[in-house]
């Protein structure tokens, strides 16, 4: 069973003597996520559209598409040391890691000039939820949208087929490993400017497919947002 908040919040102290944190980037003592490793990331300064996939440098002309289109931004390209704190979310629901990768998430958003009226985390399948235990995107929008003083709506999208691991596949088959696999709630996202977050974007077709699923409900329009680039 687990224990109550109060008593987790007295036991951090020692927990932190008995296993010191380390950064999920280096594992240098310290920070969950370093000063160092930050320093490191290369920053994203295109946006892909996800209607064609072409990708704009940001500031250029990425609304030729149209101005409901839906667009990516991300923070950094994936790459170490962002590859391992990624891979470390993924295994563990680490709300210290999830604020400090949101943190920059923010920052682009303000960057970018973005405006979402809700934010609403790519959603795994039932399968992988059930091993897994939680969500790494939902973990990430919730820290985000206490940033952003946004709500977020887990429950907004839903996969509603069981679709294979996108590790390993090429372009082609990432995207019919995921054609047709998302639904979204019409009585959450119509009318809505959703954020759409997740945490990499390697050929955009989960992400494709999710904002399909999003506007076909009625959202307005479909921003995302992801930690990494690949």
């Amino acid at each position: 069973m687990p224990l109550p908040a109060a008593w987790r919040r007295s036991l951090e102290p020692f927990l932190e003597v008995l296993f010191p944190t380390k950064c999920a980037g280096c594992r240098a003592p310290g920070a969950i996520w370093c000063d160092g490793c930050r320093l490191r990331l290369v920053p994203v300064t295109s946006l892909v559209c996800l209607a064609c996939l072409r990708v704009f440098p940001a500031g250029g002309d990425g609304d030729r598409c149209g101005p409901a289109a839906p667009h990516a931004w991300a923070v950094a390209v994936y790459r170490a040391p962002l590859d391992r704190a990624i891979t470390h979310l993924k295994y563990r629901p680490d709300a210290r890691l999830a604020q400090a990768l949101a943190q920059s998430m923010a920052e682009v958003y303000d960057r970018a000039r973005l405006s979402a009226t809700c934010l609403v985390p790519v959603p795994l399948s039932r399968r992988r939820l059930r091993q897994r235990g939680y969500n790494q995107a939902e973990v990430l929008g919730r820290a985000l949208a206490g940033l952003l003083g946004l709500p977020s709506l887990p429950s907004a999208a839903a996969r509603i087929r069981e679709t294979g691991s996108q590790v390993g596949l090429e372009a082609g088959d990432r995207w019919a490993n995921v054609d047709g696999a998302f639904a979204a709630d019409a009585s959450l996202v119509r009318d809505e400017t959703v954020l759409l977050i997740d945490d990499v974007h390697t050929t955009g077709a989960t992400l494709a497919a999710c904002s399909q699923a999003l506007s076909q409900a009625g959202a307005r329009r479909v921003l995302a947002l992801t930690v990494g680039r690949a």
